[in-house]
């Protein structure tokens, strides 16, 4: 597949997880019955609000995990489940292998866009529930 398929993909996946967010938000506080402007404003400052957050948390959880702050967490949950869970390969592997086996990710840029992205209508709906 060429990139630009691959681009046009993850975008569109991340961009129809976070209108997944968007709609159940608005409709868990009931956005369609509403009759108060202001009150509208705030349901749709707040539906765009959190998957911009939720977004912007896995994205910089990312970051962390390319940094390695994570590695040691990832070590200690692999071992454990293989104490724990029968049938499983038990194949021993130092901390150093296990470090030097994991590669950084690439290519997650695209969560940054869609929470800058969602970011603007955000502050849009903030400020017009702010002057009404």
């Amino acid at each position: 597949m060429n990139k630009y398929l691959v681009g046009l993909i993850k975008y569109s996946c991340s961009f129809i997880v976070a209108t997944g967010i968007f709609f159940l938000c608005v409709c868990l506080r009931n956005l369609f019955s509403q009759n108060n402007l202001k009150e509208i404003y705030r349901i749709l400052a707040d539906g765009f609000t959190i998957p911009c957050i939720v977004f912007l948390g896995v994205g910089l959880l990312l970051i962390l995990s390319n940094f390695g702050a994570l590695r040691g967490i990832g070590y200690a949950m692999k071992h454990l489940a293989v104490m724990l869970i029968p049938f499983m390969k038990k194949k021993h592997e130092t901390y150093a292998d296990y470090c030097e086996r994991k590669k950084p990710l690439k290519g997650f840029g695209f969560i940054f866009v869609t929470s800058g992205v969602l970011a603007i209508p955000t502050i849009i709906f903030t400020i017009l529930f702010y002057t009404v």
